[in-house]
């Protein structure tokens, strides 16, 4: 789903609901970690959106890791009494240690979600923060990856994914040729964002229709992915919609024949993508599932 995520906002949105802040040369240190993870993480002959999969998970452990080792460091309670003026004097009592308190996070694991509220996207990401009701078992996901996907699958024949994007947005005008067709500024509103879905080559869009997601006004249309798409002849071998502007997320798809609904979002002006991804032969339930999702989202702008 996506190629990376700025390691500032991912080590952000990991804390959760614990500490707002780590000390700086805690943080520094995480980030330093991140960073040397992100550069090992891509040796290896793995596919892009595994590669990605794990590559985030790995840098979601990697912070817990290093957040635990060097907060305990630099946050430990040292302190210990002092000697009297005197030899005679009693021995000051020795203050015992206390560790130091580690902040709350999602644990860092990729499967089941248990049904019920899923906060899909953390607001560090693109300042709203996205929760989702999931409707059904068998839907895995991860905090901070900003997709869910049914059984754990979401590629031909019968994947389902539910991915979401937002902020800053620019989609290439051919999602083939997309080193070359990338525009050079994000899309300026909801409407210049559909629009340019729209008129996205080979994408055979239907005409966008006026929605309200999460008391919201969007606008709702379903792309394709053509079913002679050949994606190792596309550039990088990804066939792409767009990219998320600061945080180089990526949304590329999975395999031809792709069915892509979209709602585009407006967020008291900040731009919410979701994409609901399947097949011809995937379950009619998942495909339910996933508008079910949507249509459930609720929106907390930062």
């Amino acid at each position: 789903m996506t190629a990376s995520r700025d390691p500032d906002r991912l080590i952000h949105a990991f804390l959760g609901e614990g500490l707002d802040e780590l000390p700086d040369p805690v943080y520094d240190a995480v980030r330093d970690r991140i960073e040397l993870t992100r550069q090992r993480a891509f040796i290896g002959p793995w596919r892009t959106s595994d590669m990605n999969r794990y590559l985030k998970i790995g840098l979601a452990a990697a912070a817990v890791v290093v957040i635990a080792v060097v907060g305990f460091r630099f946050l430990g309670n040292s302190n210990t009494g002092s000697p009297g003026a005197s030899e005679s004097a009693e021995p000051s009592a020795t203050a015992t240690p206390r560790p130091s308190p580690t902040p709350t996070a999602p644990e860092p694991s990729y499967g089941p979600l248990s049904e019920g509220p899923f906060i899909l996207v953390y607001e560090q990401l693109f300042d709203v923060r996205t929760t989702v009701t999931i409707p059904a078992p068998d839907w895995h996901g991860l905090h901070t990856y900003t997709s869910v996907e049914k059984n754990g699958m979401a590629g031909p024949p019968q994947g389902a994914r539910l991915v979401v994007f937002g902020g800053d947005m620019v989609v290439y005008g051919d999602p083939c040729a997309w080193e070359s067709t990338r525009p050079g500024d994000p899309a300026a509103s909801l409407d210049e964002l559909v629009a340019a879905l729209s008129a996205q080559a080979s994408r055979d869009a239907t005409e966008p229709v006026d929605v309200t997601v999460g008391g919201y006004p969007g606008k709702m249309l379903t792309l394709h992915v053509p079913e002679d798409a050949v994606f190792t002849d596309c550039d990088g071998g990804e066939f792409r919609t767009l990219i998320e502007v600061g945080t180089d997320g990526v949304h590329f798809h999975q395999g031809p024949g792709q069915i892509d609904e979209v709602w585009v979002v407006d967020v008291e002006g900040t731009l919410v993508f979701f994409d609901a991804g399947y097949f011809a032969d995937t379950p009619a339930e998942d495909v339910e599932e996933m508008r079910a999702m949507v249509e459930s989202a609720t929106f907390e702008v930062r």
